[in-house]
């Protein structure tokens, strides 16, 4: 029994000792995969850092862009309102075309009313120089006739003064 506890003890430490050197040869993997780490973690910060300063003017220009960006929608928003004016005055000059398609449709009528009118005082003009004509002549007549009174009244007036002289008389 202390064959077989000597070849078991012996196998344990066999095995303990195959285990740690297997343990140790993996840590020495680990331990260069570890510094190969580093050093790629050492050139990415190096290369991060270049990275970042290159990409400084980049930052400048996206905070341009930006500047930019809020400018266009700015200006996006104020051709809106002048759209919405523009429409608003294009109604409004519809609306005042219409009203001087009516004004001249007005216009249209009172001309023509107007030449109607110019037509019948054509036609009443030699009535009108007739008128004229005659109420000139009964005018005359008429200053005559005041005349005639006149001196009529002249001599009523005298022969009233005669007549007075003589109801006068005995």
């Amino acid at each position: 029994m202390k064959i077989t506890w000597l070849i078991v003890n012996l196998t344990l430490f066999a095995l303990f000792g195959y285990g740690t050197w297997q343990q140790i040869d993996n840590q020495k993997e680990t331990n260069r995969l570890m510094e190969e780490v580093s050093q790629n973690i050492t050139v990415s910060h190096r290369l991060t850092q270049q990275t970042n300063e290159q990409l400084k003017p980049l930052e400048e220009s996206a905070s341009t862009i930006g500047e930019m960006n809020h400018k266009l929608e700015t200006t996006h928003h104020l051709l809106i309102r002048m759209n919405q004016s523009v429409a608003s005055i294009n109604n409004s000059e519809q609306k005042i075309i219409s009203g001087l398609d009516q004004l001249n449709k007005d216009t249209s009528e009172v001309l023509e009313r107007l030449r109607s009118i110019s037509l019948a005082n054509q036609e009443l003009d030699p009535l009108t120089q007739s008128m004229a004509s005659q109420t000139d002549q009964e005018n005359r007549t008429i200053n005559a006739i005041g005349k005639l009174t006149t001196t009529s009244i002249a001599e009523l007036h005298e022969l009233n003064e005669k007549l007075l002289l003589l109801s006068l008389l005995p």
